[in-house]
């Protein structure tokens, strides 16, 4: 009875384990899928240098948020103030090229949604008017403005800046480099984007539209499927 016994554990603990073996080469294949396709998605490939952890980079904290406008002040490792403010306003659609549909020539003439305002593919509305749209960032470094220009954020809509979720996040890479993380939309027009900046000017910006995951961690590489 006891081999029996014995017999029975071994074969429930190689289920167990080759359960568990299974789960984690999934995992890893998501992961890798997920990575191939951030790095695919790359405007310029030479951003693959600002794609890091940011779990393992210094947090940018003091943010206070309302509706319309987050700050952060905040005194890095290195003794240096930076100090960010992003403002968010209502969308006014006077002041812009709408373009978003397409008409193709089907005996249906059906429409493609194109998404287009003032030429440029827009972020965050998917076929609909946006609400909200970011209308500036402003951001010193030791008391010196970084320079941003209005093309960093001018096609990013309905920006969530007080959000419970993925609220906005910032991070200093070895004292050179800060990344602000925002999360926006949600649905089909969902996406995240973060941007980098130096002590003296913006970089440049990643975005992912991928609903399956986590925008921020898509963003750092480290991107887990979610169920």
């Amino acid at each position: 009875m006891r081999h029996a016994k014995d017999a029975t554990m071994r074969r429930l603990m190689t289920i167990i384990l080759t359960i568990l073996t299974t789960i984690s080469c999934f995992s890893q294949d998501w992961e890798k899928s997920f990575r191939d396709e951030l790095y695919n998605s790359l405007t310029n490939q030479n951003d693959s240098i600002y794609i890091l952890d940011r779990q393992k980079l210094e947090k940018v904290s003091g943010m206070t948020c309302n509706n319309n406008i987050l700050t952060f002040s905040y005194l890095t490792q290195s003794k240096e103030r930076i100090e960010i403010r992003i403002e968010k306003g209502d969308f006014e659609p006077s002041k812009h090229k709408i373009y978003l549909f397409d008409t193709i020539s089907t005996i249906a003439n059906a429409h493609e949604v194109k998404n287009f305002i003032d030429n440029r593919y827009s972020y965050g509305i998917d076929g609909d008017m946006p609400k909200t749209e970011i209308k500036n960032i402003s951001i010193k470094w030791s008391g010196l403005d970084i320079s941003i220009p209005d093309s960093a954020f001018s096609n990013l809509y309905e920006p969530h800046l007080c959000s419970d979720y993925l609220a906005v996040e910032t991070y200093i890479f070895k004292n050179k480099n800060l990344f602000v993380y925002v999360n926006a939309s949600d649905g089909a027009g969902g996406y995240a984007v973060k941007f980098v900046f130096d002590k003296e000017k913006y970089l440049t910006r990643i975005i992912t539209t991928n609903e399956m995951t986590n925008g921020y961690d898509f963003l750092d590489g480290t991107a887990k499927y979610d169920e």
